[in-house]
Formats: C-alpha cells, sequence, structure tokens
C-alpha cells in the first residue's frame, strides 16, 4: 500500500517537499515492483488468513500492469473450474478475479487483451451455479454481478462487417459477442432449476431454518442486481429473450412461498428494464389469472377463508411486483389495476392481503417518486448499427460527469389524480370500517385493514403535506428561531393532488383514538397495536423515504465503489453505471428531508407514544419504543417534552407500577440514534443525572442492570458540552448580516444563556456530591454518581469544593470501585488546578548560538533532510552537560517531541522555559488547599493505596510522606499483598518522576538523592510478579520527554549495563527489560545506544536462552 501511495498520480496535500527527480519512480521501477510482488500474491490468494489481503493487493497490482496479473489470474481460473480434489480454489480464485474485472474487461492503450476472456469466462463460470455449494454460488454470483455493471449485453459481430479500423483483438471480440445469446439462455435455465429444486417440499439440506433463510435472501439479492444489470446494459433483441424465457417461467405455475421472492426478483428486473414492454405481456395476462380465480364458483368464498388460495396468493404477489413499474407505464392500465383491488381488498387470508397492501404500496410510490430513466453504462444507442459507435469500446470506461445527460422521470398531473382517486377510494373505507366496527371485528379482520391502510399511507405520504400547527416554544433559548434553519421542502410537481383533506391529520385522529380502544379493550391483539403504532408515528416523520433504505442504498454504492474505483485517476473517473447509483442515492437522501421545528402536532404524538412505551406488556413497550426514538431523532430537543414526565416517574414515592419504571428506563437507554441522558442541554442532564443515582425503584434486578446500562453508555458517548459560549465579534457580526442587525436585549441572550448554564452546572455537581456525602445511597448508586461526577469535570469554570473534598475523602474508601473513580477524579482536578506554562518564541539561530553551535548549517522548513546532522545534534543526549546555575536550567531549550528537528526546522521554535510555579503553603486558593490538607497527613497517606499526580502542583511537599511509604510497600514480603503492593509503588514513583519535570535544580537534587537507593533497591530485588509495573512506570515516566531533561533517569538506566553479569537469569533478564524502555528516546541518545550496543555484542553467546532473547530485542 505504501508503493500505491507514492505511485498515485495525484499530488498529495500532505506531502510537505517535492521529492528530487532522481528519486521518482519510472515506469520502470513500476514494472519491476509488480514483477517482484505478483507470484507471492498470486500463492497468498489460496491461504485462508490472507486471501483478502492478497485480493486487494492483486487489484492494485492489475492497475499497474494488467498485462502482468490479468492473463496468470485468468487462467488459474480456468484451471480450478475443473479441479475437484481442491474446490476451495475455485471460490479463492474467483474472488480475486472479481476484485480485477475492471481492468480485465477495459480497453487501454498498453492493454486490450483481456476482452477476449470476457465470454469464454461468462460461460466457462456457469458451473458455479451449484446449489449444493453456497459459497461457490455466491462467488459466481458476485463475479458476474460485478461484470454486467461493466459491459453491454449486446452482439455487435455485425461490427466485423461494417467497419473497417477494427484491430485483431476488437474483431476476435466482436465476434464472440455472439454467444451472448447463449449465455443468456444457459444462465436463465440455471436459475430457473435452482428454483425449482428450492420449490419442492423436501430437502436433504441439513441446515438450520435461519441459516438456509439467509442464504436464500442473499440468493434473492444477487439475482435481483444481476438481472437489472443485464436487462438495463443488454440490446433490444437480448431483452426480448429473456423478457419471452422469464414470463414464461413465472405463468406456467404458481410458486411457493420458499421461493416466491427470488421469482419476483426476476420480474422487477425486467420491469425496472423495459417497463413498457413488460407490463404489455405480463399485466393483462396476470389480471386475468386474478379475475378467473375470483370468478370461480368457489371465488366469493376466497374473501372469507383464512387458508387462502395458493394460486391467487402468488398473482397477487405477482401483480404487486408489476406495480414497481414507472408511473407513466401504469396509467394506461389505471382501470385494470382499480379493479384488482376492487375485487381483492377484502380478503381475510394474511398472505393474500399483504401482497395487496405491498401492492397498493407499490402503484402509490411509483405515481409520486421519481425514477432515473437509461441507467446503462452510455447513451448511445447499443442496437446498431455499429457504424459510429461500439459497445466494446466503452467496457469499463468512464464518463465526463460534465456531460453525462441523466434523465428523470417526475410524476405528471395524471399520475397525482390517480393517487388522489386511489387513495380516497380505498383508504377512506378501510377506516370507516375501524372507526364503526373495530371494536366487533375479529383480531385478524382488524389487522387487514390497519395493514391496507399502512401500506396506502406508507404509499402516498410523498404528496401530503405537514400538518399545519404552531411551533413548541422556548425548548432552547436562541436568537435565530429553530424553523429557519429547517429545510424547506419544495414541491418537485406541477401541483399537489387535492385530497379532501389532509391524510396525515385525519390518521392521526383516528389511530389516535384507536390505539386507545385497543389498548384498553383489545390488548391481547399485539400485531394491530404494531401497525398502528406505525402508522401513529407516520403522520409525524415519514415523508416518503426510510434512513434504513438509504444506509442500504449506501453500502450498496460503496461496495461496487470498492470494486471499481481506479485510485489512479482522478475522482471524477468513474463509469457511468456507479454515477447513476450515487445520483440515486442523493434522490432517496432528498426524500428523507428532516424538520428541525418541533410542532404541537409533534409533540402530541411524542406523548402519545411515551405513555404507550410504559404499557404494563412488553411488545406494545417494544414497538412503541421504536417508534419514539424515530420521532426524537427526527426533531431537535424534543425530548424536552419527556424529561419532566419520566422524572415524575422515576421519582415517584410509594407503590409504582414496575412496567412503568422499566419503560422509562429503556427510553433512557435509547438506540444507536437516540440517547436522552446526553443530548439538548445542561437543563436535561441537571434533571436527569441525579434522578438516575437516587431513583428509590432500583430494587429488582432488572432494573438495576438496565441503569448500569444507562451509566456504562454515559460513560462512552458523553462529551463535555460547553458552559460558556465564546464568540468573537468577527463571527457575531457575519452572523448578523446572514440574519438580521441585532437588538440589544437579542445580544442579552447569549450572556442569558451562559449564567444559566453556570448556574445549572454548579446545582448538578452540588446535588451529586450532596447525594455522596449524606450516605443515603446504595453502594451500586454511589458509583454511578461517582462515575457521573467524573464526567462532568472540565476547565471552563472552577469545581464546586464541596466537590474535591469529596473526592479526596473517597480515595480512602472501604469500596474499591468508588476509590479508583475518586483517583481519577483527584488526578483530573489536580491537572486542572495545575499552574500555566511559560513559552517562549526563537530562532533556530538564536538557539544554535545559545549551544554555542555557530558554524551548523541550518535546515529550513522549506527542506527535507532526515536523520543526523550538526543542526540537531544538540537536542541530542550527546555531549549533553547538565547545567550548573538555576538560571542555565531554567533557559535550556528541551524539545519534548522525538519528530522535531528529525527531517527540518521550522522559521520559529516555541518551547516552555524549564520553570514552573507550584503552589506553597501560604499560597494557595481555597480548591487547592483541600487536596494539600488531606496529603500533608501523613496518616492519610498511609491509607492511600491509588496514586494521585500531586507533585506537579506542590513540589517536594508531599515527598518525604510517599517516599516512606513507597520504602513500606516495596519491602512487603506479603505473598497475597506483594504484587498489588509493587503496582502502588512503581505508580507512585512514576508520578514524582513526571511530576517534577519543571522543578528546580536544588530540588531535583534533593529528589534524586532520595530516589536513586530506592530504585537500586528495587532492581536488585525483581520478579517476574514485579517486573511488568516498574517497566510501566519508567515508560510513564518519559514518555513524551526531552532526554536531556531526564538525564538523571536515563543515566540510571545506564548504569544497569555496567553491572556485571548475574549468574540469575532473571534477574539478568530483567535489567535489559528495564534498558528497553529507553527506545522511546530513539535517535536522540546515540552514545547510550551504542554503550548499550557494546555491552550486547559480549553476551550474545550467553548460555542462557532467555538472555540471548532479551539483547536480541
Amino acid at each position: 500500500m505504501k508503493f500505491w501511495y507514492r505511485i498515485e498520480r495525484k499530488p498529495s496535500p500532505v506531502w510537505q517537499f517535492s521529492p528530487h527527480e532522481s528519486f521518482r519512480l519510472t515506469e520502470e521501477d513500476i514494472t519491476d515492483f509488480v514483477n517482484c510482488v505478483k507470484e507471492y500474491a498470486f500463492i497468498s490468494i489460496f491461504n485462508k488468513d490472507y486471501a483478502k489481503d492478497a485480493t486487494e493487493a492483486c487489484q492494485y497490482l492489475s492497475i499497474l500492469r494488467p498485462e502482468l496479473i490479468v492473463p496468470p489470474i485468468v487462467e488459474m481460473v480456468f484451471e480450478s473450474i475443473d479441479n475437484t480434489n481442491e474446490p476451495h480454489r475455485f471460490t479463492s480464485i474467483m474472488t480475486c478475479l472479481t476484485r480485477i474485472t475492471r481492468e480485465l474487461i477495459r480497453q487501454t492503450s498498453d492493454y486490450s487483451q483481456g476482452q477476449t476472456y470476457v465470454l469464454p469466462l461468462l460461460m466457462s463460470v456457469l458451473p458455479g451455479i451449484d446449489l449444493n455449494d453456497f459459497k461457490k454460488t455466491s462467488v459466481t454470483l458476485e463475479f458476474l454481478n460485478t461484470m454486467f455493471m461493466l459491459i453491454t449485453c449486446v452482439d455487435c459481430s455485425s461490427a466485423v462487417n461494417i467497419r473497417n479500423d477494427l484491430d485483431d483483438i476488437e474483431i476476435e471480440v466482436c465476434l464472440s459477442t455472439a454467444k451472448f445469446d447463449d449465455f443468456i439462455h444457459e444462465f436463465l435455465n440455471r436459475i430457473f432449476q435452482i428454483i425449482k429444486v428450492l420449490s419442492t417440499d423436501t430437502s436433504d439440506a441439513a441446515v438450520a431454518i435461519d441459516e438456509a433463510n439467509m442464504e436464500d435472501s442473499t440468493l434473492e439479492s444477487n439475482l435481483k442486481t444481476i438481472m437489472t444489470n443485464i436487462v438495463q446494459q443488454c440490446s433490444s433483441k437480448i431483452f426480448r429473450i429473456i423478457r419471452e424465457k422469464i414470463i414464461d417461467f413465472v405463468t406456467r405455475s404458481y410458486w411457493s412461498s420458499k421461493v416466491r421472492k427470488i421469482v419476483a426478483s426476476l420480474v422487477r428486473a425486467i420491469v425496472l428494464g423495459d417497463p413498457a414492454e413488460t407490463l404489455k405481456y405480463l399485466l393483462p395476462k396476470t389480471c386475468d389469472y386474478i379475475n378467473k380465480i375470483m370468478n370461480d364458483a368457489e371465488g366469493h368464498g376466497l374473501l372469507t377463508d383464512h387458508k387462502g388460495d395458493k394460486e391467487l396468493t402468488w398473482y397477487l404477489y405477482l401483480f404487486s411486483e408489476l406495480l414497481r413499474a414507472r408511473g407513466d407505464t401504469l396509467i394506461i392500465y389505471k382501470q385494470m389495476i382499480i379493479s384488482v383491488f376492487h375485487r381483492c381488498i377484502q380478503i381475510i387470508h394474511k398472505g393474500s392481503y399483504k401482497a395487496v397492501a405491498s401492492a397498493a404500496k407499490h402503484l402509490l410510490k411509483s405515481l409520486t417518486h421519481i425514477h432515473l430513466i437509461n441507467n446503462r453504462s452510455t447513451i448511445e444507442n447499443i442496437d446498431g448499427p455499429y457504424v459510429d459507435f461500439l459497445p466494446i469500446r466503452m467496457w469499463g470506461q468512464p464518463v465526463d460527469v460534465d456531460k453525462f445527460q441523466a434523465q428523470y422521470y417526475i410524476p405528471g398531473d395524471d399520475e397525482l389524480n390517480f393517487v388522489r382517486e386511489f387513495v380516497e377510494t380505498f383508504m377512506y373505507l378501510e377506516l370507516e370500517l375501524l372507526k364503526e366496527k373495530s371494536s366487533k371485528l375479529s383480531n385478524e379482520e382488524r389487522l387487514r385493514s390497519l395493514t391496507i391502510v399502512h401500506h396506502i399511507a406508507t404509499g402516498c405520504f410523498r404528496v401530503v403535506p405537514r400538518i399545519s400547527s404552531p411551533n413548541v416554544q422556548n425548548l432552547e433559548p436562541t436568537v435565530v428561531p429553530y424553523s429557519s434553519q429547517s429545510q424547506v421542502q419544495y414541491s418537485m410537481y406541477s401541483k399537489q393532488p387535492k385530497f379532501r383533506e389532509n391524510i396525515r391529520l385525519r390518521l392521526l385522529i383516528d389511530i389516535g383514538k384507536l390505539l386507545d380502544m385497543l389498548v384498553t379493550s383489545h390488548s391481547d391483539d399485539v400485531s394491530s397495536i404494531k401497525i398502528a403504532h406505525k402508522i401513529y408515528s407516520a403522520t409525524s416523520i415519514y415523508y416518503g423515504g426510510s434512513k434504513h433504505h438509504v444506509n442500504e442504498l449506501r453500502k450498496e454504492f460503496q461496495a461496487n465503489k470498492l470494486f471499481i474505483k481506479n485510485r489512479l485517476c482522478s475522482e471524477r473517473q468513474n463509469p457511468r453505471f456507479l454515477i447513476m447509483k450515487r445520483i440515486a442515492l442523493q434522490l432517496e437522501q432528498f426524500e428523507i428531508i428532516e424538520y428541525a421545528t418541533l410542532t404541537e402536532i409533534d409533540k402530541q404524538v411524542a406523548l402519545k407514544l411515551f405513555e404507550l412505551s410504559t404499557n404494563r406488556y412488553s411488545e406494545v413497550r417494544r414497538q412503541a419504543q421504536n417508534e419514539l426514538f424515530s420521532v426524537l431523532n427526527r426533531y431537535r430537543f424534543s425530548s424536552q417534552v419527556l424529561v419532566d414526565r419520566i422524572i415524575e416517574l422515576l421519582n415517584a414515592s410509594g407503590e409504582v407500577d414496575h412496567d412503568q419504571i422499566k419503560g422509562c428506563l429503556y427510553i433512557l437507554l435509547g438506540n444507536n440514534n437516540c440517547f436522552l441522558p446526553t443530548e439538548d442541554s445542561w437543563a436535561t442532564i441537571e434533571k436527569l443525572w441525579p434522578t438516575l443515582v437516587r431513583t428509590p425503584h432500583a430494587s429488582k434486578i432488572s432494573t438495576q442492570n438496565l441503569i448500569t446500562d444507562i451509566k456504562i453508555h454515559i460513560n462512552k458517548v458523553f462529551v463535555t458540552k460547553e458552559i460558556i459560549q465564546n464568540l468573537n465579534e468577527k463571527s457575531i457580526r457575519a452572523a448578523a448580516v446572514l440574519w438580521h442587525p441585532l437588538e440589544s436585549n437579542e445580544m442579552n441572550t447569549r450572556e442569558v444563556h451562559n449564567q444559566a448554564n453556570i448556574q445549572l452546572y454548579n446545582r448538578l455537581m452540588e446535588t451529586l456530591s450532596s447525594l455522596l456525602k449524606d450516605n443515603i445511597l446504595t453502594w451500586r448508586q454511589q458509583e454511578t454518581a461517582m462515575a457521573f461526577l467524573c464526567l462532568l469535570l472540565q476547565r471552563q469554570i472552577p469545581i464546586p469544593s464541596s466537590c474535591i473534598q469529596t473526592s479526596v475523602n473517597l480515595l480512602v474508601h472501604d469500596h474499591s470501585e468508588l476509590r479508583k473513580y475518586a483517583a481519577k477524579s483527584v488526578a483530573a482536578i489536580c491537572r486542572l488546578q495545575k499552574t500555566p506554562r511559560i513559552y517562549v518564541e526563537k530562532t533556530l539561530d538564536k538557539i544554535l548560538q545559545e549551544n554555542q553551535n555557530n558554524g551548523s548549517t541550518v535546515i529550513t522548513h522549506d527542506e527535507c533532510q532526515p536523520g543526523d546532522r550538526d543542526d540537531n545534534l544538540w537536542i541530542t543526549i550527546d555531549n549533553y552537560k547538565p547545567p550548573e546555575s538555576q538560571a542555565e536550567w531554567e533557559q535550556t531549550c528541551f524539545m519534548d517531541k522525538t519528530f522535531l528537528g528529525y527531517y527540518t526546522w521550522p522559521n520559529i521554535i516555541k518551547y516552555p522555559i524549564n520553570k514552573r510555579a507550584y503552589y506553597t503553603q501560604n499560597d494557595m486558593p481555597e480548591q487547592v488547599a483541600i487536596i494539600y490538607n488531606r496529603f500533608i497527613d501523613k496518616n492519610f497517606i498511609i491509607q492511600l493505596t491509588n496514586l494521585t499526580a500531586l507533585f506537579r502542583n506542590f513540589g517536594l511537599a508531599f515527598v518525604n510522606n510517599f517516599i516512606e511509604q513507597v520504602y513500606v510497600l516495596i519491602r512487603d514480603k506479603t505473598h497475597e499483598k506483594q504484587e498489588g503492593s509493587h503496582r502502588v509503588a512503581a505508580e507512585i514513583v512514576a508520578a514524582i518522576i513526571r511530576g517534577s519535570k519543571y522543578w528546580t535544580l536544588e530540588m531535583l537534587d534533593e529528589l534524586w538523592t532520595k530516589l536513586t537507593p530506592l530504585l537500586t533497591e528495587v532492581c536488585l530485588n525483581l520478579d517476574s510478579e514485579t517486573l511488568r509495573y516498574w517497566n510501566t512506570a519508567f515508560n510513564c515516566a518519559m514518555e513524551h520527554e526531552d532526554p536531556r531533561r531526564m538525564y538523571r533517569l536515563v543515566e540510571f538506566i545506564r548504569t544497569l549495563i555496567d553491572n556485571q553479569s548475574s549468574s540469575n537469569t532473571f534477574n539478568e533478564t530483567s535489567r535489559w527489560s528495564l534498558i528497553q524502555t529507553l527506545r522511546m528516546f530513539e535517535w536522540r541518545i546515540p552514545s547510550i545506544w551504542c554503550d548499550i550496543y557494546e555491552h550486547a555484542k559480549d553476551l550474545l553467546d550467553h548460555s542462557f536462552k532467555s538472555v540471548r532473547e532479551h539483547i536480541a530485542t
């Protein structure tokens, strides 16, 4: 991949220098590289651990040199087809072949022979469609799908006799295209055979039902995309063949539910390919079959027969698929379509009325949605004669976006009038039935009626306007109303259909009343309640598209892009079909426009769904919660209308319905798109978090687990919200220009909002602190409160003193989890309280002068010369002389990042002086004094068993207490405590070294006088349990530090190699393990590395293997 990025044809903005011409790759270098790598890639294709990487490598190599990659892979494909001993080789090599398809079928100036393999490959891989081997079938269909995305399925053999500009390869390819007819016949025959086998009642496949369903779904999806690609890219002659074979197959007999979707996918493909011709030959025939069955002597009984008729159900399903055609082609058959719905909409059989409902939805969507026309890879006439255009020259070629000429179908007046007539004919009929006889209907009859209403509403809501209602006020203070931020939904039609009333409002009222009745009197009818939930929420949030469908389209687009995109070309060098998919995706995204404002109607929907989300029936709760999350996710700040009700239920005293509590907690837990405890504002957080901590209804295991899940999710996703909104004057002026000149009261809105946030934050922190202090919480609630307290620490405003006091006191709490949270909290507070560093800016020349290195040649930021140079020698530890005075120590330029100076130097170097103020007993704020007073207490240090980073802020004040305690810890020989004692001791030592970064020389000398004997004792008594803690301690102490600043610790580690080789093998390996911690200094300690190298050479023949291995690393 690194080589690939290096030869990418477009300049990378990351590069900060232009490589010299002598260092640039030549065409010969690329050829040598491909020859060098290709054999290893070919071998790895069949290695299951590296097959994915190998196929990706082959794709990139084929783009670089297709003539070196494509022929060997094609040859391996042909060899693997008849290899019965190693069937896995076929699936592996077919996966690789799919990734190089574009390079296989493309004509380029360097390689075009790959086109000669197209028809032989298509014919040869057909045996891979084998029902007994699903993986083999899957990879074969994936290859065919990718192939037909890029080629036109056209017999252009006649071009050989018409044109005289064809070369030998083009003549061969043109003649081979005559076999497309044979391929289509053979391919469809195999698919028909698979469908027949799957439709049989008996099966010898001993697989789980879920696995079989997944395989059938994958097969259906692959067949749909392959057939769609073929019919959209084929000539009229081949389409005629396909249409006739599919129509004959689907009308020959009725198909069982097991294969119904697979057969329907074939019909859907030809409907999309040429809707007018397909409907002409198939829709009248299908309607005749339906009418014939309904007109039979027993036909009238089918309306009330719960068992249904399999043949009728199949033809209704086929009828539903045919109504996916474009609206302008359906208008011709308007009366025929309406008559079928009149005959069949009252059928009670579940499979049949679902097919009728789907047909209604497909019809309305076809009549109201915008579609792309002509999805071929070229806009030229592919039916011939091929005088000026040759299809094979367009295989896999990119198109110019500016000359794309996309064509759209936009519904006209006739289509919209059809929609109005259909909705008013059939939806109102069902609504009246539900209104007048709902309580008398059986569960099956009610479910049928609701299913019909739901599908009709889903189909027509694209052209039904939003319910007119005032916006909910005061959700969040703002100068610019949120209505101005919402996207305006412009009409794409010449006129809107004139319904007798707003259908959304009618459904909102009728379905709302129906839900109340169902929950009260028919709570056992869970299926009807689920459908009613969907209809009720759709009146507020559904406008013709769904995020799920958009996400599926996006995944498909990204997968196709991965296989097809040529990364050596510019961003706009894509085949036409890929651009068409991107446009189709964009059209779907237009249909899920999100309104930013919450109206009173939307609020009513949210509150209704909330009450249903706390119902006593779990299925009702679950479905209502899903719909509620969809509403909350669409409208900003909509969750605020629920917060007070949630708090009321969670804080209620006495006996409360446990199902209501669980419903509230599940609403708070949310889903991937909606999570109330971290949304909106500080007002919401200030109300919810303390309520979660102190709720008295957490006695049951189920509610305790829910609260724990909410806490974990808060911990994962919460990002500290802005308390004080800091805007500069330039931003305010720009906003005023976009909006209007701000009045004085509008200017004060921000300040009022900031003050309110500060009060809310302080009140929240004080509440959590008081809950912890009052000892009224269970241990689990205390843990939750402390977790929240840690998350709320921030630097915009001071932390309340009570919170600091609570955190410090909990450092010695009996509960280990509380101690851990307290340690994190105090460490964060100390970081917030640290005094600021003082920075200086100097040029490199001035720094070199101060380091008496005037003769160095300076590499400026415009140049790049990696490695050791005269001008970066001064930041290595070589020849470093520690300063003798405090003034020299403070003015020394320390560069903590190892990359600085290695490549080049900036114009100005900014660095902190080696001095930082620290707090003293007579000069510290109240909040700092709280920590000081506790840690100066020797008894408190003895009780403390967790590390706290204090030395940066207080200097040597606590060192004696901690050093004394560290000696106690490292000398603890109790077997049960020894490992934990060393861990704590290592953390304390690392914190002391890290915190002493900006101490004075005098303080550092005093510190290391105490640390050196302690570390020496540690290194002499290491064992297998404690070594890793001290390795970590040394790593943490030196991470991102200038080795010159840490020269005392570096020198101590270096002295470990001076010790004579020990007969104790573990002691020897331990010393070398600690020496390895110097690796983080990289090139900055060359003299130390030389010393280590010399000592290591003498031990390469050490008698113990473990010592040799540590030295080798």
